[in-house]
């Protein structure tokens, strides 16, 4: 087992070292008081009680935080839309005089034990008078408004694409297709909860634990909320149990625990409750769409657009904005060649948790209306769906492929990718694997389609690559590893730069005291932006330690030759290791390089997937039966990592296709808001995937690496879907809306049975 730092070893032996395991002595305990109610006016929040409980050292409400001059949570980007620039209505740590969302957090409660702190939370006396909720964003443009500078509740409206060219393509098509496609709220649920362990001190500032994908990030927000110099906010992230940008953001609660680290001089710690996670995180997806495509009488693909409604809940997460606008067009076409595409999202707010981007980030939804409309085309013009697929995919010949949305494909070869998928699927099987089935009495169901992401996130990477005196590597990055492998990852770019065992390579992140730029994770930017930053960090290294090495051997730098660690005069014996270059360096500086990353950083991993399912027409209950894939995503870093990516973030897809999704009542109360009541895909609803890589050249990528982690995700609810009803189709079935649980389908197939 390749295990650099032994950060495996130290997970899988339950050592991880997680906020939750952090332990300062004397830390207070924080509990929240969260909304009962989706909407209304704090008419009474009397805090005497609580106060007086033995143990609770301080209760803040609103009202102690205006005092001090708190501010308030903002987005990172504001979208200028077709209106103007979008509305922001500022996020208040504590709910000030009214309540906007279920869970939103209205006092603090700071106690020795957390059961004190509970307790406490408890006696509050807390009055709210009910105001109107704002629950569907289909009607939210029709309903009261939450805010009084967002008429009809509109954050904004926002388009892409040429909307006159779309239009004249739809009036000289031979055939159209409509649908309304639905993409619920998702609960995010990594394994590990938030949590934060806040401390102060006059000599060191503030210091803040918490699990993140971006600890710079986190300090440039909660300095400019606590109005104090980012240089006195130290924010350290340490094993990371899950994320998928949920812990990106900064939250109300680590800015609570900052806030009273440093009014009471002692350290407070959180950790939020399993039942917390529904309604106070950030949620997935939210979108419903309307929408169309348009073909030629020979079946090519004129036109699609897309008409939006985009759920962003009672406040804009910080990047919530560009995930519904931006974010969800960078590949809107997929594969194929599409000439005419437009995209309209009118961005309301709900009485609801905030959304914000998920793993894909506004690309799932888009993919999974167009996916879901080329199979209700194929059905309406009497073409089986894949053979559409295949007639409309981009030419490898016109790649680099410049698309209507302004992006350039820069490789990619994907009539190749679905010649493979056939074979590696079995797809001419399929029809015998059908009969068979039919023969036990269950219908069979099977789809093929494309994922792509366009990959590169953030770009504000710096990387350090330092040796050190007994012969091992220091790599420092910006980017932040929440269990996809990224110290392993990027100990094998730099092990590979500088010719070195990769057990001689040490990875560090997550640190603000030394991180000045970080990009974070996101956007699948590992291998693109951080692993060819440390790639070319590691030759610069090289290059001042080959000057030193030649210094040391009194030989001219050109007739030095590196190899595994040793300088040595060509032709001859005479060598000096990079460990004792770094000894001779040590006094000045050492014997490192720091660069900051340069070049293009949008990659377009892709892939094609293929999905089988039997489906019990007595229960309605779906069983994944076959999975295949083929993927693209250039030089493949570390195998096992990305192939778990790939399985990982099918199964992503898989359960938002098949049972995961939030429903609420008309009060927007969630009904299944705990893990009793919210389904998952557990490994059983996964079959092992038939799975090859097939890579092309990337001019944008030094190591030729394109990204991984939100790729499969972006297509796979969809292959999943169409699959469903594939086999449904059969009975007169021809959508229903995600997720496809027992219920509906079972539900679907009596009504049309009778």
């Amino acid at each position: 087992m390749i295990d650099p730092s032994g950060v495996m070893t130290r997970l899988l032996t339950g050592q991880g070292r997680f906020t939750a395991d952090e332990d300062h002595a004397g830390a207070l305990h924080m509990a929240i008081l969260r909304a009962p109610e989706a909407h209304g006016r704090i008419a009474v929040i009397d805090t005497q009680a609580a106060e007086k409980n033995p143990g609770v050292r301080l209760v803040l409400t609103s009202r102690d935080l205006i005092a001090a001059g708190v501010g308030r949570l903002r987005v990172r980007t504001i979208v200028k839309g077709i209106d103007g620039p979008m509305f922001e209505p500022l996020r208040p740590v504590l709910a000030d005089g009214r309540v906007v969302h279920i869970g939103q957090p209205i006092a603090a409660v700071f106690a020795d034990s957390a059961e004190t702190a509970a307790d406490a939370v408890e006696a509050i006396d807390l009055d709210i008078e009910p105001m109107p909720v704002v629950a569907d964003p289909v009607t939210a443009q029709e309903s009261p408004g939450i805010w009084p500078g967002a008429p009809e509740n509109r954050c904004f409206r926002w388009q892409a694409g040429d909307g006159e060219e779309v239009d004249r393509l739809f009036a000289q098509a031979a055939h159209t297709t409509s649908l309304t496609v639905a993409h619920p709220r998702v609960a995010v649920s990594p394994v590990e909860p938030r949590a934060c362990l806040a401390s102060y001190s006059d000599d060191a500032g503030y210091t803040l634990i918490t699990p993140s994908q971006n600890v710079v990030a986190l300090r440039t927000a909660f300095s400019a909320v606590l109005g104090i110099d980012p240089d006195r906010l130290r924010v350290i992230t340490r094993d990371v149990g899950g994320s998928f940008a949920v812990k990106i953001w900064p939250y109300p609660e680590q800015a609570l625990a900052l806030f009273a680290a440093q009014r009471l001089r002692t350290p407070v710690r959180w950790v939020q409750e399993r039942g917390e996670t529904f309604t106070t995180d950030a949620a997935g997806r939210g979108r419903i769409d309307q929408g169309e495509i348009a073909l030629d009488a020979q079946g090519h693909i004129l036109a699609v657009r897309i008409n939006a409604v985009a759920d962003l809940g009672a406040f804009c997460n910080p990047a919530a904005a560009t995930t519904v606008s931006a974010g969800a067009v960078r590949p809107y076409q997929q594969v194929y060649d599409i000439p005419g595409q437009h995209y309209f999202v009118t961005a309301v707010f709900t009485n609801t948790v905030p959304t914000d981007a998920y793993r894909g980030a506004g690309k799932p939804e888009s993919n999974g209306t167009l996916e879901r409309l080329i199979d209700a085309a194929a059905r309406q013009i009497g073409m089986e769906p894949w053979a559409l697929r295949k007639l409309n995919l981009i030419d490898p010949n016109a790649i680099p492929f410049a698309t209507p949305m302004g992006e350039t494909i820069d490789a990619g070869d994907f009539p190749a990718i679905a010649a493979k998928l056939e074979d590696a699927a079995d797809w001419p099987g399929r029809t015998a694997r059908q009969a068979d089935a039919r023969s036990r009495g269950l219908l069979h169901g099977a789809a093929a389609g494309f994922s792509v992401h366009a990959s590169g996130g953030s770009t504000e990477e710096r990387s350090l690559v330092r040796a050190m005196v007994d012969g091992t590597v220091l790599v420092r990055s910006g980017s932040m590893d929440s269990g996809q492998s990224h110290l392993t990852t990027l100990a094998s770019v730099a092990a590979k730069a500088l010719d070195l065992p990769i057990e001689q390579i040490r990875v560090e992140q997550g640190d603000s005291a030394w991180l000045v730029r970080a990009m974070g994770a996101g956007g699948s930017n590992l291998a693109a932006v951080a692993g060819n930053t440390v790639h070319r960090t590691a030759k610069a290294m090289l290059e001042t330690a080959k000057r030193t090495a030649g210094d040391l051997l009194e030989a001219a730098i050109t007739d030095i030759d590196y190899a595994g660690g040793r300088f040595r005069i060509a032709g001859t014996d005479r060598s000096v290791m990079l460990g004792d270059v770094a000894r001779h360096l040590d006094d000045q500086g050492g014997c490192e390089a720091e660069l900051d990353f340069e070049g293009i950083h949008t990659t377009w991993p892709h892939a094609g997937f293929a999905c089988e399912v039997e489906i019990d027409p007595e229960t309605g209950a779906v069983h994944v039966t076959r999975l295949a894939g083929i993927s693209d995503i250039g030089d493949v870093i570390h195998p096992a990592a990305a192939f778990g990516q790939i399985t990982g973030g099918f199964a992503h897809g898989l359960g938002e296709a098949l049972m995961e999704g939030m429903v609420f009542d008309d009060d927007r109360q969630p009904l299944n808001g705990s893990m009793m009541d919210y389904a998952l895909p557990r490994a059983a609803d996964v079959p092992f995937m038939d799975h090859f890589w097939s890579p092309t050249d990337s001019p944008n990528t030094i190591i030729n690496a394109k990204g991984v982690g939100e790729m499969p995700t972006i297509g796979a609810g969809a292959v999943v879907h169409n699959a469903v009803i594939d086999a449904l189709s059969r009975h007169g079935i021809t959508h229903l809306d995600k997720p496809l649980t027992p219920l509906k389908i079972w539900s679907a197939l009596s009504a049309h049975s009778s």
